[in-house]
């Protein structure tokens, strides 16, 4: 079992319309940091608890609708600073407008106002190094506090052997990060979807051999002269069920697209 202090909080919530449109969502509050902002089918649950939660600021791992959902209410009701990557601050002024898929298990965000994420985060218990982690997203970071080897991960773990990939994610940017995560001091990791994990560097360490596996016979499979779309059904044989619900947009083909960084 994983012994967090009580001054760092875990939420829970499911997000969706039901299921297969519904999926996990968590997000902490660790000494009145916030760290992601859920989504907005979350809300009006999540909104009860958090009236009364002490928040000061709020810290976006990246700009998903499933990590910045609640954020315009918080600024809103909180009147709280929400920091993110400076490359999204200006998408996060507008209202999301996204695919009926996601809709239904997360929902559009409204509009706020963002602050440039700092290099370093303070509360006065915890220090927060903010770590570029792209991958995932191209502006995607990662929160270390050091002297407790926690690491909050946002989307780069989620589970060691990743199934399918988002239309815009990068699995070459994801290996490079793998690789910069593992080389800091740290333990027990802060998913967004799957919640604490102890043992984090070894999860981490296998998501990484998993897709330099999945690089190496792409690699392979592409110097015997086969395609993107042949290597896809040679590796992953069957259909996962978002890449039809998404019509593409999530899909184990993106996965062999952008692992060797070639993209094609």
């Amino acid at each position: 079992m994983v012994q967090i202090p009580d001054i760092c909080k875990i939420y829970h919530f499911k997000s969706g319309f039901m299921p297969p449109f519904q999926l996990d969502i968590y997000f902490f509050i660790a000494d009145g940091l916030m760290i992601d902002a859920g989504s907005a089918h979350i809300l009006r649950k999540a909104e009860k608890i958090l009236q009364n939660e002490p928040i000061d600021a709020v810290a976006i791992t990246h700009i998903h609708e499933d990590h910045t959902g609640m954020a315009a209410w918080l600024q809103r009701a909180r009147n709280v600073p929400i920091y993110i990557h400076r490359n999204s601050i200006e998408e996060t002024s507008r209202d999301s407008n996204i695919p009926l898929y996601r809709r239904l298990v997360w929902g559009n965000r409204k509009g706020f106002t963002a602050l440039p994420i700092p290099a370093c985060l303070h509360t006065d218990q915890y220090t927060f190094d903010v770590i570029e982690a792209p991958g995932h997203h191209k502006d995607h970071v990662v929160l270390h506090e050091k002297d407790h080897g926690w690491l909050f991960t946002g989307d780069l773990f989620v589970s060691s052997r990743q199934r399918v990939a988002f239309k815009d994610e990068s699995i070459y940017d994801t290996i490079h990060t793998l690789n910069t995560m593992l080389s800091l001091d740290f333990d027990t990791i802060f998913c967004s979807h799957s919640g604490v994990q102890r043992k984090g560097k070894e999860k981490l360490k296998r998501k990484l051999e998993y897709f330099l596996s999945i690089q190496e016979q792409v690699r392979i499979l592409k110097q015997k002269g086969h395609t993107i779309e042949e290597i896809d059904k040679i590796l992953f044989p069957k259909t996962n069920l978002w890449t039809l619900v998404s019509c593409g947009e999530w899909s184990t083909q993106n996965i062999v697209k952008t692992v060797d960084g070639k993209g094609k």
